[in-house]
């Protein structure tokens, strides 16, 4: 019996050790965009029309592939001028895919940022609106 216990705690400490490991080698690595695209509809979960000048009014989505992050959170922030709206994406695995979408509002030249909660830039893209 002595030995049984002896089996198990050195089974339970290995599997707990290596279940840490594992959760800091996912926070070491942070989140990282691995593909993003801009286009004109979402289909399938993926991006359908790829593109980078759309028509006023006119729906413009980002589409995401993130690894890393699992349970955390990115912000997305569309700019035209100095006028700026942001949205906030849960990430819920890794990898992980997700989109944001905006009403281009206005002509001219758009930027979106994609940043994790630190603040830190992973993804800018620009597009127009004509």
């Amino acid at each position: 019996m002595k030995r049984f216990s002896t089996l198990a705690l050195i089974l339970f400490l290995a599997v707990s050790a290596n279940y840490l490991f594992a959760q800091q080698e996912t926070k070491s690595e942070g989140i990282q965009i691995v593909d993003a695209k801009l286009g004109k509809d979402i289909k399938d979960r993926m991006i359908a029309d790829d593109n980078t000048t759309f028509a006023l009014n006119s729906k413009v989505f980002l589409w995401l592939k993130i690894s890393g992050g699992t349970n955390d959170e990115i912000t997305v922030l569309w700019k035209h001028g100095v006028v700026a709206h942001e949205t906030r994406l849960a990430i819920g695995g890794s990898p992980w895919r997700t989109w944001a979408v905006k009403t281009a509002y206005k002509t001219g030249d758009w930027s979106v940022t994609v940043t994790d909660k630190e603040g830190k830039v992973l993804k800018e893209m620009n597009f127009k609106v004509q």
